[in-house]
This record gives structure tokens, C-alpha cells and sequence, in this order.
């Protein structure tokens, strides 16, 4: 089952632990596995910060860079293949509540593109 939270939200995190940002916050120990195949494209997140494209083109972007790797990484293929195996598991990064995260883009692509994938609380 798929769930996806902040890192700051412990109360929010089920099962087994992937980081799919970046970076990490400062300060904390590391308790997740990292999956770099899954973080957004640097030079996407810049310009998303810089206000050069909206949330909206920075999704569709995310969503056409995880179609490409997928074609391209036999690990990230192997994941994908393995996902209904993982019991519950949680997408982890930066953002806290509502506000706009590429962690939860994903979570739908996920949905879409994993038959037999459950939903769990996308946060």
C-alpha cells in the first residue's frame, strides 16, 4: 500500500521508507532508502523555485523524465516490477500538508502505471 509524507510527519509513515527528494533534511539521521532514479531533475526543481515554470509544468515535466528513466534503468524497471511485494511503503520528501510536492505526482503515476498498486493516505 502507497503512501507518501514529509519527512517532518512521522505520524504519517507506513511500512518501508523511500526518500524521493533530492537531499535529506540537515541534522537528521538518515532512516529511508534513498531511490535517485525517482528525484526530479535538478535543473526542473531550479526552475520551479525561480517561478520560470508553474507547478503544473513542473509536474508534467517530472512525469516525462520518470517515463524516460523507466525506459532506461533496469533497476527503476525492477522496482516498478517488485512494487506490489513491498507491503506498505511511504514516499518521503520536504514539503508539509497541501501545499504542492512532486511526491504525490508520482504517487498517481505509480497508481497508474502499477496494477494491483493500493492507495494509502497521499499527504
Amino acid at each position: 500500500m502507497l503512501y507518501t509524507a514529509s519527512f517532518y510527519d512521522r505520524d504519517d509513515w507506513h511500512g518501508m521508507l523511500y526518500r524521493v527528494s533530492r537531499s535529506h533534511p540537515r541534522g537528521r539521521r538518515t532512516e529511508w532508502e534513498t531511490l535517485p532514479f525517482l528525484y526530479p531533475d535538478r535543473q526542473l526543481l531550479v526552475a520551479y523555485r525561480n517561478g520560470d515554470i508553474d507547478f503544473d509544468a513542473l509536474s508534467a515535466a517530472y512525469i516525462e523524465g520518470l517515463e524516460n528513466r523507466r525506459g532506461e534503468s533496469v533497476q527503476f524497471q525492477q522496482w516498478l516490477d517488485n512494487l506490489d511485494t513491498l507491503g506498505e511503503f511511504t514516499l518521503l520528501c520536504f514539503e508539509r500538508g497541501d501545499r504542492p510536492c512532486h511526491r504525490r505526482v508520482l504517487a498517481q503515476w505509480l497508481l497508474l502505471n502499477t496494477p494491483g498498486l493500493e492507495i494509502g493516505d497521499l499527504r
